[in-house]
């Protein structure tokens, strides 16, 4: 929480998006508000309990890279670079901004993989000399960096899948500060590759859909779901001080309000039961807002069609929000586009910001039937209607990860 100083209003002023769903914002919000699951059967070399993914179909980093950056690096850097252009062209930045905060679960782990295979097979001598270049979690962020010309704070957050979500409350308090005028924060995430597939399956976290039911797959709250579906993607936000947004004559596509962390301190992969650590998320998050969680009208839920978060992220909400739970809105986002781990984020706030502009709560896919417990009103199948002033996104990641943030119409 900011005290002692002036609060800066701090607005949205740009988006970028890569997708399973699209690569554009509008792609990406068509399908989350008809509720048009965008998952796919994977191409793997080797047959998993997992078959399906949201997969950024059609990428060609060659849009916006050059060929000697896309020979020096990966998938996971090539897509938060693409989103990153994508947002400053959005805005109509000239300047490089002041900062850049960027969240990532995995980061290059498939580079790790492929590294290791070649060693290996080859000897040590045959690996790509770029390659820990290619696979660190910073470089995506260094990589925008350097095109864009951050010369203020370039930080890489890896708080599981809360990460994005964490790296829009650290660019909203640099801006609320006054640290800096224009900040991007952004999420990415591509661990679609066997070594990290078969690590989840072996934790039982993924769906285990056969790929003729990509589309059926991801489904939160509901009666028959069976675990996450694995998603890559990326996302920026251009969040820019009030007086710079005016000055610039910039479109808003929203504001944030407020934003805060905490960590469940229990269990390296499970949430707290009672939802309790969570729930306090949300309510410094709305105080942080300078708002009382009556205030919310649309909750964005982390829903990752897994038993134990699905009840407990319930349970946080009615901690949270009390008599209100049963008046506000819910929508899982990842019904549609899945989890993309890091960048989820970042990626279902513009789901958010979209909401808000066009004033629809968009549905939770393939809830067709509320498990025992989830007895909230998750907007099941069918988007509607709705004025929303207020909106909280919320993640929550392995090692107790909890982050949350509130958003305001534009």
């Amino acid at each position: 929480m900011t005290t002692g100083t002036a609060r800066h209003r701090v607005l949205v002023t740009g988006i970028g998006v890569e997708s399973c769903a699209g690569g554009t914002p509008d792609e990406l919000w068509s399908a989350l508000s008809e509720g048009r699951p965008a998952i796919s059967a994977l191409d793997l070399e080797e047959p998993l309990p997992c078959q399906v993914g949201g997969v950024v179909e059609g990428f060609d980093p060659r849009e916006h890279m050059s060929a000697q950056q896309v020979r020096r690096t990966s998938r996971f850097q090539q897509l938060l670079f693409a989103a990153a252009m994508k947002a400053r062209a959005d805005a109509g930045l000239r300047t490089p901004p002041g900062a850049l905060y960027v969240g990532t679960g995995g980061g290059g782990l498939d580079e790790t993989a492929q590294l290791v295979t070649v060693l290996r097979r080859d000897g040590w001598s045959r690996m790509n000399r770029l390659g820990l270049l290619r696979l660190l979690p910073n470089q995506a962020a260094g990589l925008v960096a350097r095109e864009l010309g951050v010369t203020g704070p370039v930080l890489t957050l890896s708080t599981a899948c809360a990460s994005s979500t964490d790296a829009i409350g650290a660019g909203m308090r640099a801006v609320r500060d006054g640290t800096a005028d224009v900040v991007l924060v952004g999420g990415v995430d591509s661990w679609l590759d066997l070594p990290c597939l078969a690590s989840f399956c072996l934790l039982d976290a993924l769906s285990r859909r056969p790929a003729a039911e990509a589309a059926e797959a991801s489904r939160p709250f509901d009666r028959d779901r069976d675990g996450m579906v694995p998603a890559e993607g990326a996302a920026v936000l251009v969040l820019e001080s009030e007086r710079s947004a005016l000055r610039r004559g910039a479109t808003v596509y929203g504001e944030v309000l407020g934003a805060a962390s905490t960590c469940d301190a229990d269990h390296p992969l499970a949430p707290r039961a009672d939802g309790r650590i969570a729930a306090r998320t949300i309510e410094l998050a709305c105080a942080d807002a300078g708002l009382g969680t009556d205030a919310v009208d649309l909750v964005s839920a982390h829903g990752t069609s897994t038993s134990l978060n699905d009840l407990a992220e319930t349970a946080a909400m009615k901690l949270a929000f009390g008599p209100h739970a049963r008046n506000v809105a819910i929508t899982a986002p990842k019904s549609v586009i899945g989890h993309a781990c890091g960048a989820c984020g970042v990626l279902e706030s513009v789901g958010v910001l979209l909401a808000m502009r066009d004033k629809y709560v968009p549905p939770t896919a393939n809830l067709a039937n509320p498990g025992p417990g989830c007895d909230l009103d998750y907007t099941p199948v069918v988007g509607r209607p709705a004025t929303i002033e207020v909106a909280v996104k919320q993640n929550f990641g392995f090692g107790g990860q909890n982050s949350a943030v509130v958003f305001g119409a534009a």
